[in-house]
């Protein structure tokens, strides 16, 4: 195992390399067209829903930062990205120039996530899982309770910025946040990390510090989180703690990437992209009911497609194509 763990093979390396640099130039366009599109006269409905797609996106990706590349189901996302709203509106409430909240926010979530990841990262499977829920449920309390951030009555950013910037952003993170992920995936440690998660006690055996590891992708994922929140926070510039620390979030970002593929780049473009459509339609069929959906779509991924949209389609893509390669030799 540790052989091909440390030194795949370079074929497929190259190969890797190859389709990465192409996933990566076709994000990086997709990106800029739709960040084009405040300026192309569509309708401000279009553009909530490229908003709505980018910011389930980019969440999703920091979830699979973290659990898809380690296993560890974590349902803390939605309280990180919380803390980084939090953190911009009180910093841009304070005059922080945009540039240093953000900054701001993203160390907050990183610091918050020292705190949880210390501890519950050496926990495994399920007491993970539990740890991060708790987590999630202790920041809420403290933000009901701590009186500068507005306790149950919430927070509303002063300043009065035009939605297309935040917009702009939104776009921009999530395609950084997916640029991340998929060189991440290829790196040292991603690979590492993919061989704690098939193994964790082989890896160990084999000097692959686990913990250390984890801490490390557990506050990269924050960090993104904190910035998707942050930005979020100043598309919506009003914030309700029972609404910005709710567990759906969490629920959502989980769901993104599973729907999608987890462990994929493209999965959580696909997961969110089926979200949104989703949702869209559940909001005029049967409102409140998007969960349930949720978890009904899950479990017919789970039954039916097994690892997501993007694996199936593309092992759907390489069955033809192998058929089509042997009937070329019949011929």
């Amino acid at each position: 195992m540790s052989d091909t763990v440390m030194n795949p093979p370079a074929g497929s390396m190259s190969r890797g390399n190859r389709s990465d640099a192409i996933f990566i130039a076709g994000v990086i366009v997709v990106g800029a067209i739709a960040m084009a599109q405040p300026w192309l006269g569509v309708s401000s409905y279009f553009l909530t829903l490229i908003y709505y797609v980018a910011y389930y996106l980019a969440l999703g990706q920091a979830w699979n930062l973290m659990s898809g590349l380690t296993g560890y189901v974590s349902f803390s996302h939605g309280a990180l990205a919380g803390i980084g709203a939090y953190a911009v509106v009180l910093s841009l409430n304070g005059n922080l120039p945009m540039a240093l909240a953000l900054v701001v926010a993203a160390i907050a979530t990183v610091a918050a996530s020292l705190i949880i990841g210390a501890t519950a990262l050496r926990l495994r499977g399920t007491a993970f899982t539990f740890a991060t829920l708790f987590f999630q449920e202790l920041v809420l309390l403290l933000v009901r309770k701590l009186p500068f951030t507005g306790g149950s009555s919430g927070l509303i950013l002063y300043q009065i910025i035009p939605v297309w910037i935040a917009y702009v952003m939104m776009v921009t993170v999530a395609v950084a946040a997916t640029i991340a992920f998929a060189l991440t995936r290829r790196s040292r440690l991603g690979i590492r990390m993919l061989a704690i998660k098939s193994d964790e006690s082989a890896a160990a055996a084999i000097g692959i510090d686990s913990t250390r590891l984890k801490i490390i992708l557990f506050c990269a994922s924050a960090g993104i989180a904190g910035l998707v929140g942050a930005v979020h926070g100043i598309f919506v510039a009003t914030l309700y703690p029972e609404v910005i620390f709710s567990v759906d979030l969490s629920i959502v970002a989980l769901a993104v990437a599973l729907i999608g593929g987890v462990g994929s780049a493209a999965g959580p473009i696909a997961g969110a992209i089926v979200y949104v459509g989703l949702r869209e339609i559940v909001q005029v069929v049967a409102p409140g009911a998007h969960l349930v959906i949720i978890g009904l779509l899950l479990l017919g991924i789970i039954l039916f497609l097994r690892d997501g949209i993007v694996p199936a389609v593309g092992r759907l893509v390489s069955r033809k194509g192998s058929r089509s390669s042997t009937s070329g030799r019949q011929s």
